[in-house]
C-alpha cells in the first residue's frame, strides 16, 4: 500500500505541533530546515501583522501565530492543494488570528500592511520565481518592517541576498544551520514600490507541433516556462485523439498539451485542470489566445480550464483519454492514486498517457491497474506511458 498522506509531529518553539501533509507538497513527511530557522529565528513584538508567503501546509504561519500577544497572521500559497492542508492544520493546532488564502498576486493586501514578511521558496522554485515573490512582497511592506527568506546556500542564496537588497534594503544572513541560510532585510524608505505587475517575469514560447504553429504565454514559476520541454513535446507527438474523444490534461501548466488536443479532438470536450492558481491563469489565458473559449459541448464549456485537484475538479465525468505530465520529481505518492484515479474515470477503450522518468515502479502500477502498459514513446530520459482500459 503506497503511503499518501503522512503526519508531521515536531517541537517549533517551544511548543508540540501536528501537520498533515500530503503526497506532491514540499517537505511533505518534515518540517525543512530552511522552515525551522524561520520559524525560530524571526523577531516579533506585539500586535505585529505577519504573512507567510508560500505557506505550503502552514508550518510557519502556525508556528508563529502565538509567539507574541495579538499578532494577526495571514497564509497564502497558489497551490490549492496547500491551502486546504494549512486551513485544516490551522484549526486542529488551534491558531489564533490566522487567515488562509487561495493567492499568488498578493494584490488582496494593502501596500505597507505587513511589519514581517517570511518567504520560504519551495525546493524547485526558479530563481526567477522567487524574485518575483520578494518583489510582489516589497510594497505589502510598511517602512521599516522585516521581510525574511530562508533558502539553502547552495540553490541561490547569495542571488537572493543581492535581490532582496536591491528590492527592498540592505539584506544580512541571521542564521545558518545545515546548509540553509536564513536571510533578512528592512524595508527602506528610500527604494520605491515595486511594479506589482508580472511583466518583466513573463516569456513568449513559440513553437510548430503536429503542423500547427502555436504561441503559449508563461511565467516564472511555471514549469519549463521559457521553453517547451522535451516531455511535453513528446506526449503531444504521441498522443493518438479521435475528434470526438473527451480529454482531460491533468497538471496542465500553462496548456500546452490540453490546446493542442483541443485542435485534435476538434468537436470532443476538453478540460485541463491544475492545482496552482498561476498555472491556471495562464492556461486560461492560452485557451483565449487559440480562440478555444467559446465553443459549448453538451451544456459545458468545450474547452474549460479549471483550478482543482485531479479528478475532484470534475466529479462524475467520463473520458477517452487521459493525458498527464506530473512533475520530474514526483513519486509514488503522487503517481500510483493519479493512475488508480484515471482508470476509474475513464471510458471502456479509454487511454491513460503518463510522462515520466525513473518509470519501472509506475509502469508495473499501471499494468496491474490496467491489466497491460507499454512504453508508446521515449527520448532521452523521458517516457510516454500508455494503458487502455478494456473493461
Amino acid at each position: 500500500m503506497v503511503k499518501t498522506s503522512y503526519e508531521i509531529v515536531s517541537e517549533l518553539r517551544s511548543r508540540k505541533r501536528v501537520f498533515q501533509s500530503t503526497g506532491g507538497l514540499p517537505s511533505k513527511d518534515r518540517i525543512a530546515p530552511a522552515t525551522e530557522l524561520l520559524i525560530e529565528k524571526v523577531n516579533l513584538k506585539q500586535g505585529d501583522r505577519i504573512l507567510d508567503y508560500g505557506c505550503g501546509y502552514g508550518a510557519v504561519g502556525i508556528a508563529l501565530a502565538d509567539a507574541a500577544p495579538g499578532l494577526e497572521v495571514h497564509m497564502v500559497d497558489s497551490d490549492i492543494r496547500a491551502v486546504r492542508f494549512a486551513q485544516r492544520n490551522a484549526r486542529a493546532n488551534s491558531a489564533k488570528n490566522t487567515h488562509v488564502v487561495l493567492d499568488h498576486t498578493l494584490s488582496r493586501f494593502a501596500n505597507g500592511y505587513f511589519d514581517v514578511i517570511a518567504i520560504s521558496p519551495p525546493p524547485d522554485a526558479t530563481t526567477g520565481a522567487a524574485f518575483e515573490m520578494i518583489e510582489r512582497a516589497q510594497p505589502k511592506l510598511r517602512h521599516g518592517a522585516m521581510l525574511y527568506v530562508g533558502a539553502k546556500a547552495n540553490r541561490g542564496a547569495k542571488s537572493l541576498m543581492r535581490k532582496l537588497t536591491e528590492t527592498v534594503g540592505p539584506a544580512k544572513v541571521v542564521a545558518r544551520a545545515n546548509g540553509d541560510w536564513l536571510m533578512r532585510a528592512e524595508r527602506s524608505p528610500i527604494i520605491p514600490s515595486q511594479d506589482e505587475g508580472p511583466s518583466n517575469h513573463e516569456h513568449l514560447i513559440e513553437e510548430e507541433i503536429r503542423g500547427r504553429k502555436y504561441r503559449f504565454r508563461t511565467r516564472a514559476g511555471l514549469f519549463s516556462h521559457d521553453a517547451l520541454d522535451p516531455g511535453t513535446r513528446l506526449i503531444i507527438e504521441t498522443m493518438e485523439l479521435r475528434p470526438r474523444h473527451s480529454v482531460i490534461d491533468l497538471g496542465c501548466g500553462y496548456g500546452p498539451i490540453g490546446i493542442v488536443a483541443a485542435h485534435l479532438a476538434s468537436v470532443g470536450r476538453i478540460v485541463m485542470v491544475d492545482c496552482d492558481a498561476r498555472a491556471f491563469e495562464y492556461a486560461l489565458t492560452n485557451v483565449r489566445t487559440h480562440h478555444l473559449n467559446h465553443a459549448r459541448k453538451n451544456g459545458k464549456p468545450r474547452v474549460e480550464v479549471i483550478l482543482g485537484d485531479r479528478f475532484d475538479a470534475v466529479p462524475g465525468e467520463r473520458f477517452d483519454r487521459v493525458l498527464s505530465h506530473p512533475p520530474v520529481h514526483a513519486g509514488s505518492d503522487v503517481l500510483f492514486p493519479l493512475v488508480d484515479d484515471a482508470y476509474r474515470h475513464l471510458r471502456v477503450h479509454g487511454r491513460l498517457y503518463l510522462v515520466t522518468v525513473r518509470y519501472s515502479a509506475v509502469m508495473k502500477h499501471m499494468a496491474k491497474v490496467f491489466g497491460d502498459c507499454r512504453i508508446a514513446a521515449e527520448a532521452g530520459r523521458q517516457v510516454v506511458l500508455v494503458a487502455e482500459r478494456m473493461a
